[in-house]
């Protein structure tokens, strides 16, 4: 049963993932095509609960993959991400999208 649990939380996990791609793709392609670029590009840090190394590894890749966001660095205790974004609005809703989607759902797929 739990790897049941486990094969259907990494296709939730894929399926999240290629969703995040084409709506990032196709919001940094709007942004790119305007008259005039109108961005906000910064550097925030975002805690994160994943312990492993693996799942830290894991989460960075995604966020990199994922067009208008760069994982630049990780701390040396695991703790913290230092993330690049194309456009910031708001830290707090970046960081809690990030956690309430990827961080989440790689917790699903490691501790099933």
């Amino acid at each position: 049963m739990r790897y049941i649990r486990m094969v259907w939380a990494s296709i939730k996990l894929l399926l999240l993932f290629l969703k995040e791609l084409v709506l990032s793709s196709f919001d940094v392609m709007l942004k790119i095509v305007r008259p005039k670029l109108n961005i906000r590009p910064g550097i925030f840090a975002m805690e994160t609960e994943l312990k492993s190394n693996w799942e830290i590894t894991l989460l960075s890749c995604l966020i990199c993959l994922t067009p208008g966001t760069l994982t630049l660095d990780v701390s040396r205790d695991g703790n913290t991400l230092y993330i690049h974004a194309i456009d910031i609005d708001d830290v707090d809703e970046l960081t809690a999208q990030i956690k309430g989607s990827f961080e989440r759902a790689i917790m699903e797929v490691t501790r099933a």
